[in-house]
């Protein structure tokens, strides 16, 4: 079991864009595990040994300073030997701000930061370069964010809407939520895949999935069809593909393995 500390952001320009602040130490460690879909994006600042994902059976050892964009599809993360590791989990509109360039190309992708933002890396390179307790670091890293942090009223504006869309209810067609905010549907779209790297429609289906992973980490196989019929689902032989479509797995097979990294991980929360 490993041990995650989430730290809560403090600097109030911060908090529109970004989730928690994170960190990771473990001396000896030993794990492959599965990485499910999510709608976050995740800078990571690795100080120890190769991080290796998985992806559609290639193998890619990850720069120490990378980004693991939106993800639409099941991977597996690799790390052997001493762990120390800060991330940085951002809303799926919320990394933009930072490096003012469309994010279309970096969902399902792991990234070198530099390649992406070079200030933005050189800034966070800094930021833990200090021998300083973690504490100090993590305030650091805020520190860091808030000089890399560009944002306009028109850009606030087309987040808040993006939110707005997340946030609503599965049954409100993209069309009629664009009729509602006086949006044109192609216009909408276009926006949210350069912002996020992905259209509304399948920021949707993450997101559902992420919600259905959830109650499955936490039922009993045998509410497998109330968790498809809660979840809009028509009946359970759609669930399990879509489902399998993300996870790479049945939901049943998903229970028993227990091999995410949700599962896999206690959080302590400062």
């Amino acid at each position: 079991m490993l041990n995650i500390t989430r730290y809560s952001i403090k600097d109030e320009h911060l908090k529109p864009w970004v989730k928690f602040i994170w960190h990771l130490e473990v001396e000896d460690a030993n794990i492959r595990y599965k990485l499910l879909p999510t709608d976050c994006i995740d800078i990571i600042l690795n100080l120890s040994g190769n991080i290796v994902y998985e992806v559609d059976s290639l193998c890619i050892l990850a720069a120490p300073f990378h980004i693991n964009g939106l993800r639409g599809k099941h991977s597996y993360i690799r790390h052997t030997g001493k762990i120390r590791i800060f991330g940085i989990s951002f809303h799926p509109f919320g990394f933009y701000p930072f490096v003012n360039k469309s994010l279309a190309s970096i969902n399902d992708k792991v990234m070198n930061l530099f390649e992406v933002s070079t200030p933005l890396a050189q800034s966070l390179k800094l930021a833990i370069s200090d021998e300083a307790t973690t504490e100090r670091i993590v305030n650091s890293i805020e520190k860091a964010l808030c000089t890399n942090l560009e944002v306009t009223d028109e850009y606030t504006n087309k987040a808040n809407l993006i939110l707005d869309f997340l946030e609503s209810d599965d049954k409100i067609t993209i069309q009629s939520f664009c009729a509602r905010h006086r949006v044109h549907t192609k216009t909408f779209t276009r926006n949210v895949e350069y912002y996020t790297g992905y259209t509304p429609k399948t920021l949707r289906s993450i997101k559902r999935f992420q919600k259905i992973g959830n109650q499955l980490v936490y039922q009993k196989s045998n509410q497998l069809l109330d968790i498809a019929y809660s979840n809009g689902f028509a009946d359970q032989a759609h669930f399990i593909r879509v489902f399998r479509k993300f996870s790479g797995t049945s939901p049943r097979v998903f229970q028993q393995e227990k091999i995410t990294v949700k599962e896999n991980v206690k959080y302590t929360y400062r």
